[in-house]
């Protein structure tokens, strides 16, 4: 056996135990592993010849974990807020559309019992994710778990077609080269939020070493629709920030593309060249013709085919295609597959992620900068308004890219919407636990440190 397999062996037993203890453990090391994707890594015969389904191992730790502890919900948390509600109803318009869809296909009972698994995942992550500590925990596994694919991608692991990252990063949502990217562009906010929280240089060190891989990654895939995630996710960055450092969050973000443009070649240029020439690019005709397919599919199916069956009925509206295909556009592919019902209430749901967090920067703004976390000898700072911010961009540079690619059932996209619901269940702890101070700056300045020292410490548990 491999060491980095025993080494993974090690740590995977120590987690589960951990996180029938902490489920909040349990759920960063599921996160951890949604990037890692043990079975498909080369040192991953132990795993693959177990059978055994690690990410969905951790999840019952946590969810039992979950049961023996069964967190109290404390200052007006909430097991159910809208978001939430929303899920559990998507759930339930895309597991009826098996029924009164067209039929029932492999890919159809895959996407079911994922959304299945997501919704249970989001119920532990919502009853267990209540304070800044338990938030921020998460938050770094994230970043770690990027981390490791950045460091995968420099040391030549994955498919490469022409010199373009095509795949083989992670576990199945980076299974394509738009969907490494689409979570990558999501990433980047958090980076950002990671570095300007963090206490000293090793810590705005790792942020860094990790935007760096992360940016790395995003040219290597050579993706377009990546463009348009990063625009609108640079955008929100900026125009969200208070006007006082808008000026400065403008800069920042051309100096952030003046170095990444350093990271690219003549070959990432010719392709985003295709951009403009759309119609002489046979991938980016042939997507038209897929999203006109899904528009005629909803119109002569308007309760929808059935989750996951866009990839064969696409066949029967395209007779000249001769493979299965998606409709690279997530917003389509759900209007196609769960009828108008179902395309209302994933809207709904996205509306309702971004509220949440529009409500929680204002309960930033009435409260102190910043909060000291302490776990062991590492200090770091919650910021709220950070945070808020973060995911506020990453989320709305994610469903721009997912104009261009299929994530409707892809975990990235789930835990952003449960971390959104989840951060705002953290607010009212922190507007509990916070001293009544003058508020500090909503966001985009830290306090200074003898600001940030006199505020009061959160102990791990």
């Amino acid at each position: 056996m491999p060491l980095t397999a025993l080494v993974f062996w090690v740590l995977y037993a120590a987690g589960v135990g951990t996180a029938v203890l902490n489920p909040v453990a349990g759920l960063a090391l599921y996160i951890f592993i949604y990037h890692l994707s043990p079975e498909s890594q080369w040192w991953g015969d132990s795993v693959r010849a177990l059978g055994l389904r690690t990410s969905f191992t951790v999840a019952l730790a946590a969810g039992v974990g979950m049961l023996i502890r069964w967190p109290r919900f404390r200052y007006g948390a909430r097991q159910f807020p809208t978001v939430y509600v929303l899920m559990v109803a998507f759930l339930v318009l895309a597991l009826g559309s098996l029924a009164w869809g067209l039929h029932i296909s492999d890919r159809s009972l895959i996407q079911a019992d994922k959304l299945i698994k997501l919704v249970i995942l989001m119920f532990i992550l919502l009853r267990c994710v209540q304070e800044p500590r338990h938030y921020h925990i998460l938050f770094w596994s994230w970043l770690a778990g990027v981390l490791y694919l950045g460091y995968q991608a420099q040391g030549g692991v994955g498919s490469r077609i022409g010199g373009r990252l095509t795949g083989g990063l992670g576990g199945p949502d980076f299974a394509e080269s738009s969907g490494l990217a689409v979570h990558l562009v999501a990433t980047l906010p958090l980076v950002g939020a990671a570095f300007f929280m963090a206490r000293t240089w090793l810590g705005r060190g790792v942020a860094l070493v990790t935007g760096a891989l992360a940016v790395n990654m995003i040219i290597m895939t050579r993706t377009r629709n990546a463009l348009v995630g990063l625009a609108a996710m640079a955008t929100v960055a900026v125009l969200a920030l208070p006007r006082g450092y808008r000026v400065k969050g403008l800069a920042a973000v051309a100096v952030g593309t003046w170095l990444s443009i350093q990271l690219t070649d003549p070959a990432w240029w010719r392709r985003m060249e295709t951009i403009s020439a759309y119609r002489q690019d046979s991938s980016a005709v042939a997507r038209l013709e897929y999203w006109r397919a899904a528009l005629e599919i909803a119109r002569d199916h308007p309760l929808g085919i059935g989750l996951g069956n866009f990839h064969e009925v696409v066949q029967q509206y395209l007779p000249e295609l001769r493979q299965q295909r998606s409709a690279h556009n997530t917003y389509l592919a759900c209007l196609a597959e769960t009828g108008w019902l179902g395309f209302t209430v994933f809207i709904l749901l996205l509306v309702a992620a971004l509220r949440a967090l529009v409500r929680t920067r204002r309960v930033a703004r009435e409260l102190p900068p910043s909060l000291d976390l302490h776990y062991g000898r590492w200090h770091t700072r919650f910021h709220l308004g950070w945070h808020t911010h973060a995911l506020q961009a990453a989320l709305v540079g994610y469903l721009a890219s997912a104009l261009f690619t299929t994530r409707m059932t892809t975990e990235g996209l789930w835990l952003l919407l449960g971390l959104a619901a989840a951060l705002d269940n953290v607010s009212r702890h922190y507007a509990a636990a916070a001293p009544q101070t003058p508020p500090g700056p909503a966001v985009g300045e830290l306090a200074p440190p003898a600001t940030a020292a006199a505020a009061p410490r959160v102990q791990p548990t």
